[in-house]
């Protein structure tokens, strides 16, 4: 069977997927360079064929998709705060909080691929989130890949939810990954970023060694990013309804071998690079089941990397962080 990964917004389903065109509605952000062709060497996402000039492709929904779409996203993505994440949700990784007043604009990295196993009422995700304003009026934007039970997703994702403008003709949000790294083996990588266009608010989505513009969310969709967000994060994310965690990544806690983000960057300057070394404080963020290492920059290719992940195991055991 198919790996039932998801990418957040990129989803990846066991079913077969339908995308059909729909007009354009704007063009680029302030800060862009003309979007290149999809290069070969990068993990394929995008489609065999463009949509025709002036339209975008955007995935055909079936009504029972939607009337999941309704459900609360908040209840398989919190905020992740100390003491604010419910039991059955767990966050390992790193973080870049607010110092001083520190305002950041973007993130980005290169997440390796993997899918790890879940059951019934359970995801895995592999995550940059974009994060401000306090528990009862948090904003939160997320990208990444995320592996679901059959592909079974509740919660708005992707374009089941109004708010992202799809823009790209070729890199539509609901893709499957066909390339999945193997431990010990070939690794393939999702170049992922998120940047904020200080001059109209909204937050551009780009994708692969070009940084491909592939969409944005509008400034008015939120309540505390509209001038910048607090705080950055970059690692594993796990959910479960039932006594037992998933694993996350791809299971191990090792520090060659594991689930890693390499070259992770930001910009807390308008106008700064999505690429580099980092010169901001970082926390790392662990539990009793979820462990994270090797955490430091390692020169031009890995850049500042680290890996994450583990097993999984009780939730009650699992829910105290280290």
């Amino acid at each position: 069977m198919r790996p039932a990964m998801v990418i957040v917004p990129f989803s990846i389903l066991t079913s077969i997927v339908i995308f059909v065109c729909v007009d354009l509605l704007q063009i680029s952000p302030s800060f862009a360079t003309p979007n290149k062709s999809l290069s070969s060497s990068q993990t394929t996402i995008g489609l065999r064929e463009k949509c025709p000039e002036g339209t975008v492709p955007i995935r055909r929904a079936s009504k029972e998709e939607l009337l999941r779409a309704r459900t609360s996203f908040m209840q398989h993505f919190p905020t992740s705060k100390d003491g604010d994440s419910p039991i059955g949700f767990q966050f390992a990784g790193l973080s870049a909080a607010s110092k001083n007043g520190t305002t950041y604009y973007g993130a980005g990295g290169y997440a390796s691929i993997y899918n790890p196993s879940v059951g019934l009422g359970q995801f895995s995700a592999s995550v940059i989130s974009i994060e401000g304003g306090p528990v009862e009026q948090f904003s939160t934007i997320r990208v990444g890949w995320m592996q679901a039970f059959d592909g079974v997703m509740h919660g708005c994702y992707n374009t089941y939810c109004s708010g992202f403008v799809q823009l790209n003709p070729q890199i539509p949000l609901g893709m499957v990954l066909e390339q999945i790294s193997v431990i010990r083996g070939d690794q393939y990588y999702l170049k992922l970023g998120v940047k904020m266009d200080t001059s109209s608010g909204n937050w551009w989505l780009t994708y692969g060694e070009n940084d491909i513009q592939v969409g944005y969310w509008s400034s008015s969709l939120f309540t505390h990013l509209n001038s910048g967000a607090d705080t950055l994060r970059w690692g594993g994310m796990v959910y479960s309804s039932t006594p037992q965690l998933p694993a996350m990544g791809n299971g191990l806690t090792d520090d060659y071998f594991g689930c890693h983000f390499r070259r992770i960057a930001l910009t807390y300057q308008a106008g700064s690079s999505l690429n580099g070394t980092l010169d901001v404080p970082l926390e790392v963020k662990r539990t009793r089941c979820y462990k994270v290492g090797d955490n430091y920059y390692k020169g031009d290719f890995w850049g500042y990397s680290f890996w994450f992940g583990g097993a999984g195991g009780d939730v009650k055991q699992c829910s105290s962080y280290k």
